[in-house]
Order: C-alpha cells, then structure tokens, then sequence
C-alpha cells in the first residue's frame, strides 16, 4: 500500500458488495490513510487503512481518472463531512467524482437492474 499514488482508488468487501475508498497521501504507522465515503460513518471520511478495511482485506482497483494526485486528493477533501446516500452520494459516486468522472454507482445500478428483473419475473410468474 505505501508504493500507491494518492488519489488509487481501493475497495475492501463489504457482504456481497465492495466499499470503495480513495489512498490519501497523509501516512500513520507507515501505512496510507483512506479517504473515502462510508456509510458506517455516515460522512465522507478520512480514516487510517485499518479502520477502513474493518478486518477486511484491501483492494487496489486502480487510478481511473486524468487529474493529478494532489487535485484528487484536494476535490476528496473538499466532500469531507458530505452526508452518505445510498443512491446519490455512496463510496463508488465519491471516488469517481473525485477522479472528475461521472459519479455514478454501477454496483448500484447492478442491483437494481436484478431486483427489477426478478419482479418482472414474479409478476409474469403470477399472470401465468
């Protein structure tokens, strides 16, 4: 974790689901903070690696956008405090927006897109 660039976006399991975070550059015991938008939290969050991964193990998904660390880094902060929104503000909608991308949640977007399949197939079940 200490090699990443501020601003690599990581992830750490959370149920079936990933809860993604963004690598800070300010450091604790030798290892990066993360900064990232928790719904255990409630908040956009800057907390060390292991609180974040909250016995999980850490994930590195990459660096997605363009923008320069320093400029990741300041828009994440920017957003610290902003209250968790399921479906307009989660962890994925953060650190894309962060990385000046759109800030969408395709985990979400995955969900959904299932439950209504499997109401369609309820309801076309019942009609039968």
């Amino acid at each position: 974790m200490n090699h990443l660039l501020p601003g690599t976006v990581v992830s750490v399991p959370f149920g079936p689901f990933l809860h993604f975070g963004l690598v800070s550059d300010r450091r604790g015991s030798g290892t990066p903070y993360i900064i990232s938008c928790s719904g255990r939290a409630g908040q956009v969050v800057e907390e060390t690696a292991h609180e974040f991964a909250n016995g999980g193990d850490i994930k590195v998904h990459g660096y997605p956008g363009s923008l320069s660390p320093h400029e990741v880094i300041q828009r994440a902060r920017r957003r610290m405090g902003t209250k968790y929104d399921l479906f307009k503000w989660n962890c994925e909608h953060f650190a894309r927006w962060a990385h000046d991308l759109k800030p969408e949640s395709p985990q979400l977007q995955a969900t959904v897109a299932v439950c209504l399949l499997l109401l369609g197939s309820f309801w076309l079940a019942r009609k039968a």
